[in-house]
């Protein structure tokens, strides 16, 4: 049987098959006895023209094996190496910072500038990830101001106490200081703050803020202002979260946009 209308109506378009004809006398012999004498008119016509395998004998490449034009499987092949793209930046955006390149290390003694920064070889590191309460700011618990900052170098200060602080950097802030992941005893310092209640999610410890949050720790024990929003509204230099590697995060978003407008597309459709 000629194979130039078995697929799809837009095939025959495509073999200069009139699917209105088809469509009008019914497919290759169904339907009544003279609509099935038309459509085999058709299908003769076609083979003189086409060739027996349903495919323009003109146009095509020297050895090439017939098939349907390569548009759609090309569309198709790039939508899933996008798709595997998507994939893999999602998942090495969420990689452990101890797993990334890093830009440099130290090692030794620290000192806290801050809540969320410290000094260590000579360097000014800011913890990455984290987002502590400035120095003037205040909080709110049980109805009555906290020095909230102040409490937060403190905690920092007590976690780096032991003495053997090592930092694994990860590229520069804006400010020009080293985004560190650092680590006192054992303990992942950023994660430690963010868990106690004395600083915030800013790109990486999300688990850690909400069980933070769930237990009422720290800050979450009465009521603040999220430190990003308490320097713009006070004058300070604002900052944006952390996204390590940041190449990737982009990259990621970007993907996944593109595709969620594909698929949107096809919703609409």
């Amino acid at each position: 049987m000629w194979r130039g209308c078995d697929f799809h109506p837009e095939d025959c378009a495509a073999y200069e098959v009139s699917y209105l004809t088809v469509w009008k006398y019914g497919w290759l012999g169904v339907g009544d006895k003279q609509a099935g004498v038309r459509a085999r008119k058709i299908e003769v016509e076609a083979k003189l023209k086409f060739g027996r395998a349903g495919y323009p004998l003109r146009g095509r490449r020297a050895g090439s094996a017939p098939g349907r034009p390569a548009g759609r499987g090309g569309m198709l092949v790039g939508w899933i190496v996008l798709l595997l793209l998507a994939i893999g930046a999602y998942f090495a955006d969420r990689l452990p910072v101890t797993e990334r390149a890093a830009t440099g290390e130290a090692r030794g003694l620290a000192t806290a500038g801050d809540g969320d920064s410290l000094r260590i070889a000579g360097k000014r590191v800011r913890i990455e990830g984290i987002d502590a309460p400035e120095l003037a700011q205040t909080c709110q618990r049980a109805g009555v101001a906290w020095e909230c900052g102040r409490e937060a170098r403190a905690q920092l200060r007590a976690l780096i106490s032991s003495g053997d602080v090592r930092c694994r950097f990860h590229g520069r802030d804006r400010y020009g200081r080293d985004l560190g992941a650092c680590e006192a005893g054992g303990r992942d310092i950023g994660g430690e703050m963010v868990l106690g209640g004395y600083a915030v999610s800013y790109g990486r410890y999300e688990a850690e803020e909400a069980k933070a949050e769930r237990e009422r720790r720290g800050l979450w024990a009465g009521t603040f202002v999220m430190p990003q929003e308490w320097r713009r509204t006070n004058g300070h230099p604002d900052e944006t979260p952390h996204l390590v590697d940041g190449w990737l995060a982009a990259m990621r978003r970007w993907l996944l946009e593109r595709l969620a407008s594909v698929f949107a597309g096809i919703g609409d459709a």
